[in-house]
């Protein structure tokens, strides 16, 4: 296999998988309090540069089915892409594995949180019908710094679950495999 195709075929492996992760987990993947076990994909990029498109694209259609509607598909997505480009950049620089999940972690649990803070008040339920504007207009007028940061907190213990716990022992099985392929 050459190597466009086996790039190609990378992008939409990963993209397929993170959306099904997060569809079948959609319980625990979304909201304040979520473990969004797809997440650990967004270490792929440390060994796998071109799998930041397949994150970013598995996010997005992931975030279709989100209660946080448009705001969560186009900020959310913006978020992984990047925490998964930052990710990319550690690998490319040879830093330690134990830093790659720094940037999903920080990223998504300070950006994630100021709409799942706010919005998630709005119904009780987390569902919104405002459109983008007013969504935005909102979170801004109720942005308050304790649920903020309480919020922030989940996100991130959330995050570091699945990167820590899930995603470094992914790609140190993968980095084992590309090894032996070798």
């Amino acid at each position: 296999m050459n190597r466009t195709t086996r790039y190609i075929t990378r992008i939409g492996v990963v993209a397929a998988l993170y959306f099904v992760l997060t569809a079948i987990l959609a319980p625990i993947s979304y909201g304040q309090l979520q473990i969004r076990v797809a997440e650990a994909l967004t270490l792929l990029p440390f060994i796998f540069p071109e799998t930041v498109i397949g994150v970013t694209i598995g996010c997005f259609f992931a975030n279709l089915l989100s209660p946080f509607g448009v705001i969560d598909m186009i900020f959310g997505t913006f978020f992984t892409f990047l925490a998964a480009l930052l990710t990319m950049f550690l690998g490319k620089h040879k830093k330690s594995i134990f830093l790659a999940p720094l940037p999903p972690i920080l990223i998504n649990a300070f950006g994630v949180s100021l709409y799942v803070v706010t919005l998630a008040g709005l119904t009780g339920n987390g569902s919104t019908n405002l459109n983008l504007s007013a969504s935005l207009k909102y979170i801004f007028q109720n942005l308050s710094l304790i649920p903020y940061l309480t919020a922030v907190a989940w996100i991130g213990i959330g995050e570091a679950i699945a990167t820590y716990a899930l995603g470094i022992p992914l790609i140190n099985a993968l980095e084992r495999r590309k090894k032996l392929a070798l």
